[in-house]
């Protein structure tokens, strides 16, 4: 199997929400924002939201859905699931994020993507809501 990088997101909110309803950490958001795309085979904007929930131990599980404008105009969409863990370095907190990531287009120029499972790896600073991760995909040598 060779793994190849496909592409790298920079995504930002621009709005989020955040409620712990049951008195613990568990709970749920919302969010959306925008961002770039960069990679060889696709590179554009970006618009999506994000609907997470929180587990009781302060993992959040993300929920978004999006839509890349490639610069040639073609509309590529993504889903974006997995578990984001928050742990201390250099004295910050930040977000591990480990993501499923799917693309999807009618478009005939990226059509190969519907078939592709790709994962993310990246991080998200919790203080600027920004986060940066490479989505990578495999092919069978």
């Amino acid at each position: 199997m060779h793994v190849d990088r496909f592409c790298s997101m920079d995504l930002k909110y621009t709005d989020f929400h955040m409620a712990r309803p049951y008195g613990n950490e568990s709970g749920l958001g919302w969010g959306g924002g925008d961002g770039t795309v960069a990679g060889e085979q696709l590179s554009g904007g970006a618009q999506w939201s994000n609907q997470p929930r929180r587990r009781g131990d302060g993992v959040m599980l993300p929920n978004v859905r999006g839509v890349i404008t490639a610069h040639e105009g073609a509309e590529v969409f993504f889903d974006l699931t997995g578990r984001i863990d928050f742990v201390e370095r250099d004295g910050e907190i930040f977000g591990r994020q480990l993501l499923m990531t799917l693309f999807e287009s009618e478009d005939e120029r990226y059509t190969w993507l519907n078939n592709k499972v790709c994962m993310a790896e990246g991080t998200i600073n919790p203080r600027t809501l920004t986060m940066h991760f490479e989505a990578i995909h495999a092919k069978a040598t």
